[in-house]
């Protein structure tokens, strides 16, 4: 029994028909169909008429043939119409039993056609069969690769700088627009011709052929040739040449692409740069020696290694030396003040021993016996090798020493100003205080004078009567020596202070303007205070100036109780505070900060010193003065001193 066979899907009518009465034959042609169906390349089989004969299933379905295209010739189909000259390429086919090719477009695929002769079974030509070769990803491929060296080619025509790629021979290849521009020349004059004959030989360097050989053989990296070339029209030109290998897959010729960099303009400026920067510099030196002269400051370095030291000019300047003989330790301590030498030679023995940084003062001695102040600052360096370098300057400071040495002496005159304006104020007090005594001393005597007239003289009385006079003697001896160490001018003494006990003294000065004034005084000095260091006289001043601006404040006060608060504290921070608080006018609190000020008062017929003059006091012994007003009437002024320093802290703050 013959097998079932499925009925072929191609354009095969022609060919079952022709087997319909012969079983064998029938099975055979069934067959073939359907391996032809299977091939997925489209055949189409045309009679010598060019009639469409027959078609497998690949035909059908990539160009879209259809059973009724038998019979039809290939003109009139809508198919095979759109493959130009086809009956005649046939017919050259029929006659000549050659094959050939055509290239046909269906849609958005492309083949390629190959038309063969078929014979029948006498052997003749009966027609002709047309395969279609799917090429369109091929067909892509190529387009793509058209396309992307068309792009690269765009590309390279837009680098500024010229390229040329050279054979292995070093020959001229190929070049992009800017390469050809540059050297006047056409691709067709320089295709083939060897680097060094361009430019009239410019290109002519044994360096540069020996190089690009290297490069040939992937022995050695290119470095970047000068070359120097006259070129028509522009004269002559720096150039830069680099090269770099190329390498293509599947082809084993070298090649190597040459850059050409036009550097003449950086070149030009550069040359113009340097000619700049070597006038720039000449100012610069200039600035800086003019500026160290007007400064009176000078620069130097000292290397540790050879004790070699170099000075600038000014530094010559401020020593008076000759700049042509070299400077040493010796000529340097020749001028150093001798009370000065120990510190300088310190100093130097520090920065040997530590390699760190050093700040200090000193004073030169000069040879007209004349002093200078100097303030010298200098740091650390090292170079590669380890050595270690002082890089400082030197500032002549004579000048700001002598200006501040003269602005003490006019704080000093300003502060002793300050007493001796508060003496018209303690007159009374002063009066009174020496009186007491004086007025004791004379009843005394008139006493003592009568005890001894009497008949017998009263001697035990008037031992006792003498005894009073000396002790009223003594209480004016001591009202004199404070009066006298307030407000005569003397020296800064500084040393611990009980605060306290100055408080006191004062108090005792002030007692009858406060009577005068109907002020009571209440007095809240601490326990067991700490001394504080300073000038004892100094801050005497501060606290009479705060007592006296107390009475003043409440002078125009009579509706209520006049009132000093005078005391001591000791703070968290080590610091000791005396405050004193009245119930007078008060103050505005926006002018809290002008309180201070030199010849800043609210008072008619003050000077406005006194209160500038005690800050600057207090800030000299490292405190802080302040005024506050006080929540109901009247202001309190409070200033902080630090405490002195025990014996095993080590001595005074300064």
């Amino acid at each position: 029994m013959t097998p079932h066979r499925a009925a072929p899907t191609g354009g095969w009518t022609a060919l079952r028909g022709l087997t319909a009465g012969d079983a064998a034959a029938g099975t055979a042609a069934t067959d073939l169909i359907s391996i032809l169906d299977t091939v997925e390349v489209p055949i189409v089989v045309l009679r010598r008429d060019s009639v469409v004969h027959c078609f497998n299933k690949a035909a059908a379905d990539v160009l879209g043939l259809v059973p009724s295209d038998i019979g039809r010739a290939s003109r009139d189909s809508l198919v095979l119409a759109g493959l130009p000259g086809l009956d005649e390429r046939c017919a050259q086919v029929i006659a000549s039993g050659v094959d050939s090719r055509a290239d046909y477009r269906n849609g958005d695929k492309w083949f390629v056609v190959r038309i063969s002769p078929y014979a029948n079974g006498a052997r003749q030509v009966a027609g002709t069969v047309l395969t279609f070769t799917n090429v369109t990803v091929f067909r892509a491929g190529i387009d793509q690769a058209i396309y992307e060296r068309e792009c690269t080619k765009a590309i390279v025509n837009t680098v500024a700088d010229p390229l040329a790629v050279l054979s292995a021979d070093q020959r001229i290849q190929s070049g992009n627009r800017a390469f050809y521009t540059m050297f006047g020349v056409s691709r067709d004059e320089t295709q083939g011709l060897p680097l060094h004959e361009l430019g009239n030989g410019a290109f002519e360097l044994a360096p540069l052929r020996t190089q690009l050989a290297e490069v040939l053989a992937g022995s050695h990296a290119f470095q970047p040739v000068e070359v120097d070339h006259v070129f028509t029209g522009t004269g002559r030109r720096t150039l830069i040449l680099n090269a770099h290998p190329l390498l293509f897959p599947g082809h084993a010729e070298r090649r190597v692409l040459v850059t050409f960099q036009d550097i003449t303009a950086r070149k030009q400026a550069e040359a113009a740069k340097d000619l700049r920067s070597e006038e720039e510099l000449r100012r610069s030196e200039a600035f800086l020696a003019e500026a160290q002269r007007l400064s009176l400051t000078g620069s130097f370095s000292w290397w540790m290694g050879t004790d070699v030291i170099t000075w600038s000019d000014q530094v010559y300047r401020i020593f008076d030396l000759d700049p042509a003989v070299p400077v040493t330790f010796e000529r340097i301590e020749a001028r150093i003040h001798p009370d000065d030498l120990a510190l300088f030679r310190d100093v130097a023995l520090r920065a040997r021993r530590e390699g760190s940084g050093f700040e200090f003062e000193h004073r030169l001695l000069m040879p007209d016996r004349s002093v200078r102040y100097l303030h010298v600052v200098a740091h650390a360096a090292r170079d590669r090798d380890g050595d270690l370098e002082y890089i400082g300057a030197v500032q002549d400071v004579t000048e700001r020493r002598r200006s501040e040495e003269a602005l003490d002496r006019a704080r000093s005159d300003l502060t002793r100003v300050a007493r001796v304006t508060s003496l018209g104020v303690l007159a009374a007090s002063i009066a009174h205080e020496v009186n007491q005594p004086l007025s004791g001393i004379v009843t005394n005597a008139s006493t003592c004078l009568r005890m001894l007239a009497a008949e017998p003289p009263n001697l035990d009385g008037a031992r006792e009567t003498l005894q009073r006079t000396i002790r009223d003697g003594h209480r004016a001896s001591q009202v004199v020596t404070r009066l006298r160490g307030l407000f005569a001018r003397k020296e800064t003494v500084w040393g611990p202070v009980d605060l306290n006990e100055a408080t006191r003294e004062v108090i005792a000065l002030t007692m009858e303007a406060l009577r005068r004034s109907r002020v009571a005084m209440r007095e809240e000095l601490a326990d067991d205070l700490p001394r504080v260091y300073g000038d004892r006289v100094q801050l005497q001043q501060v606290i009479l100036n705060l007592l006296l601006n107390a009475v003043d404040a409440m002078s125009a006060i009579d509706d209520r109780p006049k009132l000093v608060v005078i005391g001591t504290a000791r703070e968290a921070d080590g610091q000791v505070c005396l405050v004193v608080s009245d119930t007078g006018m008060g103050f505005d609190p926006q002018a809290a900060d002008r309180l201070f000020e030199a010849f800043y008062t609210t008072k008619s017929s003050g000077m406005g010193i006194g209160l500038s003059v005690s800050r600057s006091i207090i800030e000299r012994h490292g405190g802080r003065i302040r005024a506050t007003p006080n929540a109901g009437p009247g202001a309190t002024f409070a200033f902080s001193v630090p405490c002195a320093p025990t014996q095993e802290e080590g001595g005074a703050p300064r």
